[in-house]
């Protein structure tokens, strides 16, 4: 499932095939330092170009200004997330409802470890802004990660509504189905053993889920 940018920040959930347990998988995350919240538009940008008056004797090259966002994108580039974590947390002093600090706060946490606090940070932000996909995809992928599919499935569903063309979303979407299905299955095996094809259908479902326990 996708998170925060940082180069393609990839989440992956470990199937049950693997014996692994789901908190181990990798699901794709929003790429945190790509992202920029715009609230119709998303864009990308490396800093803060400032036009000045151009006077005789000046320099034709625009300014640089360094802004809070621009720092923080910089650290998480270099992955020093403590702190990033101090200006973002700083910058949500000025402005609390800043979507996209906090973002990065929900982000920096779950590169810290503390997953259930980013957890808490993008379920406020679904509920702030409920038009923004990003906070829902994030939300769905650790709650993916710790098994818990229905909560997963209607994060991700948020997060295709609000947008349709989310190609990770629907990535992790599928993944989940994969995921969930192979659960169903050996759940209806363990009800009744006698059950014909079932044991196939798991079988089959065994290479996907490889597949997606490997995502990189």
């Amino acid at each position: 499932m996708t998170n925060p940018h940082a180069p393609s920040l990839t989440k992956s959930l470990a199937s049950p095939t693997a014996r692994q347990t789901f908190a181990q998988a990798r699901w794709v995350a929003a790429w945190v330092l790509g992202w920029v919240v715009g609230f119709g538009s998303f864009n990308a940008q490396a800093q803060s170009v400032e036009a000045l008056d151009w006077q005789p004797g000046q320099s034709m090259m625009p300014m640089v200004i360094s802004t809070p966002h621009n720092d923080v994108r910089k650290l998480l580039r270099q992955a020093k997330y403590p702190q990033a974590l101090l200006l973002v947390n700083k910058g949500l002093v000025n402005n609390p409802r800043d979507p996209q600090m906090r973002f990065w706060q929900g982000f920096i946490f779950e590169q810290l470890g503390q997953s259930d606090m980013g957890q808490q940070v993008y379920l406020g932000l679904t509920q702030d802004y409920p038009e923004l996909a990003e906070p829902h995809n994030n939300l769905g992928v650790l709650y993916a990660a710790k098994g818990d599919y229905p909560n997963a499935k209607a994060s991700l569903d948020a997060a295709l509504r609000a947008n349709p063309n989310y190609a990770a979303a629907h990535e992790n979407m599928g993944d989940l189905l994969v995921n969930m299905a192979r659960q169903s299955y050996e759940r209806s095996l363990a009800i009744d053993a006698k059950q014909r094809g079932l044991t196939q259908k798991i079988e089959r479902l065994t290479p996907v889920l490889a597949i997606t326990q490997g995502k990189p």
